[in-house]
């Protein structure tokens, strides 16, 4: 019976993770080294050698899966390291592993290689990274071959890199080779360099750290030659702890991710098989509840693609019907279910709202008719008002231009008198001139007319200011929407009297 692994799906923080440019990628040219893969630019350089291994490609005219994507030319450019003879060498091994359906699915022996713990998932590190964990030390070549170990770790890989994995987010593991303190003699060294050689250059760029537990002292001497066959960037990824030195895997994973006897809280595994996700209450099962809110989870347009393309298995018969059937659950290509789903909330709401949006209506529409109500009382009354001080200004207006005539009036009958008495001046210029009686009155008048216009003057330069400062106040009061007992409220105060006209005026008047 076949086994649905999409309960191993990565939890939703894991669709939040940012990485660094330095950990996407760094160094340049040959030497870089890249660890994320998908939904990434790649540099000048990256594109060079891509171009030049598609020419190459079709030059030896090498069929390529159907599946195969941009980030597969680069992967396996730095599995050879972009020398082309090793890169093409790498991309034949890949490609026949890839086509054949013995690495990618399940039989009895590679089931019961599983089953035995001796390579089994369990937790994530603090990136959500999938953790692998290898007891070498129980490897027996008599009672496992060398393919049946490489079949057994190339279908669980694949599950982890289909299930556990998010383009751009999450493309790496964490891998525990677990040694028990056997020496160089005691590990079946042949076969893992074999291993080793073969995930390197099927699931290239996978690898974020590789920690080889309780090793002996003379394992050093099996890694220098195990190390020869590994690029430089893969050794540095090869770390030594001995059983005092455990709590340096909690700098990565946090201890409810390890089992206590690598310094975590969780049990001692005893059941290996089918793999375990701490996420879920019993480790296997999804809740009905997860499933609905998975079904809705937002994926970008480039990670659906990626997830639609990037699965290597997908020509294998007797897996295709179990991928598709994953990826329906995952992504909501159920449409019957989601709808149920969406439309039963709907409906519930829509059944508790229907009362209130009919009593919140009535209530709109009440309020909207006072409004209108109101606004057109208001424009009434700023328009009567806007004609009553325009009709006020012309007045003034009027009043100003005559006091402006009667004081050129005066000043030309001044003016008139000066030249006269510039004349007697010239004539007697020894004796004092009398000026007759009339020409006092005169002059007298002639000063007193001179202060009234230069009091005139003042009193409607102020008038003129309260003027614009009352016009200042309608327009803000038609701005502010003036209510209709404000505007109506005023009392006209008669508080001054024209010198001019010698009547009453109020105050608005624009002479005072």
């Amino acid at each position: 019976m076949s086994i649905d692994y999409s309960y191993l799906a990565p939890p939703l923080g894991a669709h939040s993770v940012q990485h660094t440019d330095y950990y996407i990628k760094h160094h340049e040219r040959e030497k870089g080294a890249r660890k994320i893969y998908d939904c990434v630019p790649y540099d000048s350089f990256e594109q060079e050698k891509i171009k030049e291994l598609k020419i190459e490609i079709q030059k030896l005219n090498i069929q390529l899966p159907s599946d195969w994507k941009e980030s597969d030319y680069l992967k396996i450019g730095y599995s050879g390291r972009f020398k082309m003879k090793e890169v093409i060498k790498k991309l034949q091994l890949h490609i026949s592993w890839r086509a054949n359906p013995i690495y990618h699915q399940i039989n009895p022996a590679t089931e019961k290689f599983l089953k035995d713990g001796i390579c089994y998932i369990f937790g994530r590190d603090k990136q959500y990274r999938p953790i692998v964990i290898l007891n070498a030390h129980l490897i027996d070549l008599k009672k496992y071959d060398k393919e049946t170990i490489i079949q057994a770790l190339s279908f669980q890989m694949g599950i982890i890199k289909k299930h556990m994995f998010i383009p751009g987010k999450v493309e790496n593991w964490i891998f525990l080779l677990e040694s028990n303190g056997l020496g160089v003699f005691g590990l079946p060294t042949k076969a893992l360099q074999v291993v080793i050689d073969t995930m390197s250059t099927n699931f290239g760029g996978c690898l974020e750290k590789m920690f080889i537990l309780n090793p002996s002292s003379g394992l050093s001497f099996l890694w220098k030659t195990i190390s020869s066959f590994l690029d430089p960037e893969t050794a540095e990824k090869i770390n030594f702890l001995q059983k005092k030195e455990f709590m340096k895997l909690q700098q990565i994973i946090d201890p409810n991710q390890l089992e206590q006897k690598y310094g975590g809280t969780q049990p001692n595994q005893t059941t290996y098989w089918p793999p375990y996700n701490l996420d879920l209450i019993d480790g296997r099962t999804v809740p009905k509840q997860k499933q609905q809110i998975d079904q809705f989870i937002p994926i970008r347009n480039e990670e659906k693609q990626i997830h639609q393309n990037e699965d290597p298995y997908d020509n294998v018969e007797n897996n295709v019907n179990d991928f598709f059937e994953t990826q329906k659950q995952l992504y909501n290509f159920e449409q019957k279910k989601s709808a149920e789903f969406g439309q039963t909330i709907q409906q519930n709401h829509q059944e508790e709202d229907q009362p209130q949006k009919q009593e919140l209506n009535d209530q709109d529409q009440q309020k909207e008719n006072d409004q209108n109500h109101q606004s057109l009382v208001q424009e009434d009354q700023q328009q009567q008002q806007i004609e009553q001080n325009q009709n006020d200004q012309n007045l003034q207006q009027n009043q100003h231009q005559h006091v402006i005539e009667e004081s050129k009036e005066m000043e030309d009958q001044a003016q008139k008198i000066q030249q006269n008495e510039r004349l007697i001046s010239k004539q007697e210029p020894e004796q004092e001139v009398q000026k007759p009686p009339e020409q006092q009155d005169n002059q007298q008048k002639q000063q007193q007319n001179q202060e009234q216009t230069q009091k005139v003057e003042s009193d409607v330069n102020n008038n003129k200011n309260q003027h614009e400062e009352e016009l200042q106040i309608v327009s803000n009061a038609s701005a502010t929407k003036i209510q209709p007992e404000e505007v109506q409220g005023q009392n006209v105060e008669i508080t001054q009297v024209d010198p001019v006209t010698n009547t009453p005026c109020c105050k608005s008047c624009e002479i005072f």
